[in-house]
């Protein structure tokens, strides 16, 4: 018989580009030398979980999430995420479709399913939670669901054994959800931005910005029990997660705002008696 130890569930929320936030939780979780285990994605949440869970360095995810928000009005970019959707996914999210930027960059990064990662989405139609897990399914296809907001990007048509789904951000169901974790989880949820912005490029950040404050586009499905889970709530007052004319001294400035508070979170639930390892026992 051998001792296996498992590493504590990870659950990353939806937040668009406050996800540089979710970066400095994991630096902070790896400076305190605490295991993770199965890391669950909701939207930008999933687009790190699967670069985190294919060994990417935090800095490299860094890099990648600072140059995706700076490469957004690349021509080149912008092609490929125009195409003819059919009328129902047009009406739903638009004609900004990520499934070709998604699969180049599961590509170029060789990022693969594996057995710690879990994504969810949401199907538009039921408002169930969708979660794609293990190793047999698209992976750039999942991502693209799990960030496919509303009004915003196209979403994914699925067939399933309960009939044809569309699939829709995560955050429609739940910006947080812990219905896949298998007992007490940490738990990085983004905090509404409340504040005005400082920084912006294009009319279009202002608008989002403003839109996150007062009318939310996924809701307000953030709340998860803390007596069951350690939930660390990152964010600054003047970040929407949609408004990418943000600078690299904000972006760093809001991995900090992570670092920070999941220092004093994890030192205050441990302190508590909590966040105990696992232990399986394996043949």
């Amino acid at each position: 018989m051998t001792h296996q130890t498992k590493g504590i569930d990870l659950v990353l929320g939806a937040g668009g580009v406050k996800g540089f936030g979710h970066i400095g939780v994991l630096r902070a979780l790896h400076d305190l030398k605490v295991e993770i285990g199965s890391v669950t994605g909701v939207s930008v949440g999933s687009l790190i979980a699967a670069m985190y869970t294919n060994g990417l360095s935090l800095d490299q995810i860094f890099a990648e999430m600072y140059n995706g928000m700076k490469n957004r009005n690349d021509p080149t970019i912008l092609l490929k995420t125009l195409s003819f959707p059919d009328p129902i996914s047009f009406m739903v999210g638009g004609s900004i479709d990520l499934t070709g930027p998604m699969r180049e960059m599961v590509a170029r990064l060789n990022l693969k399913t594996n057995d710690r990662l879990k994504i969810v989405s949401c199907d538009y139609f039921r408002k169930e939670p969708v979660l794609f897990a293990g190793e047999n399914y698209d992976l750039a296809k999942a991502i693209t669901a799990s960030c496919a907001l509303p009004t915003v990007m196209r979403p994914v048509w699925q067939m399933s054994e309960s009939g044809l789904r569309l699939l829709v951000d995560g955050a429609v169901y739940h910006y947080n959800p812990t219905d896949f974790c298998s007992g007490e989880a940490i738990v990085s949820s983004f905090l509404p931005a409340t504040e005005p912005t400082s920084e912006w490029q294009q009319p279009i950040d202002l608008y989002f910005h403003y839109r996150e404050m007062f009318m939310p586009i996924a809701g307000q499905r953030r709340y998860v029990d803390p007596s069951r889970h350690v939930v660390i709530e990152v964010g600054l007052p003047d970040v929407a997660g949609l408004n990418y004319g943000l600078s690299l001294a904000k972006c760093q400035q809001m991995e900090q705002d992570g670092y920070d508070r999941t220092i004093k979170a994890i030192t205050a639930a441990r302190a508590a008696g909590r966040l105990d390892a696992k232990v399986e026992v394996t043949a």
